[in-house]
């Protein structure tokens, strides 16, 4: 069988130690980028800290039918990443009171009852009051979709582990009166 022409008229093949592959002979060259995104995030972690009004408890599982995800960081729900999560929560426990564990709500201060008794840290944790709010319109949250839904997984099997211990205790009881 005859080689093929290539584009440029010449022959390739096999048998003339060319390439069959029509590639690129162009050579790689390393491109700089035209954005830094650590000076970008770090751009971004700043203006975040000069917003910030304050820290608050939030009962997250109350109120998680008012909160609106996708706002800013705009991707679906990943279930492995869930349930990594509710492993992390098994193991460890859940982390609170820290900056790495918050869930940032974005709310016009005019919605909150007193803004000025928010704290500013998680330096004294007694001081941290829970977040009252003058309406009960949705909440614009940031980041931590996907804590709130390992939060509600883990949730309903604490609640479910109850209830078959609970059904348990109860018939051994039962057993033990009658």
């Amino acid at each position: 069988m005859p080689a093929k022409k290539s584009k440029g008229g010449g022959k390739t093949g096999k048998e003339d130690g060319g390439s069959v592959l029509h590639m690129n002979d162009r050579p790689i060259e390393a491109s700089i980028p035209k954005v830094d995104i650590a000076k970008e995030t770090q751009k971004l972690d700043n203006q975040v800290a000069k917003c910030k009004v304050g820290i608050a408890w939030v009962d997250l599982l109350g109120i998680a039918g008012r909160l609106k995800f996708g706002v800013y960081n705009d991707r679906p729900e990943n279930e492995t990443e869930t349930k990594r999560l509710v492993g992390c929560f098994e193991q460890y426990g859940i982390l609170s009171m820290k900056d790495v564990s918050a869930i940032p709500l974005i709310i016009k201060t005019s919605r909150l009852k007193d803004a000025s008794k928010l704290t500013k840290s998680f330096d004294e944790p007694e001081d941290i009051i829970e977040l009252e709010m003058n309406d009960h319109e949705d909440i614009v949250v940031a980041s931590g979709q996907h804590r709130l839904a390992a939060l509600r997984l883990y949730n309903q099997t604490l609640q479910d582990e109850y209830k078959i211990t609970s059904r348990a205790t109860t018939n051994a009881t039962t057993r033990c009166v009658g």
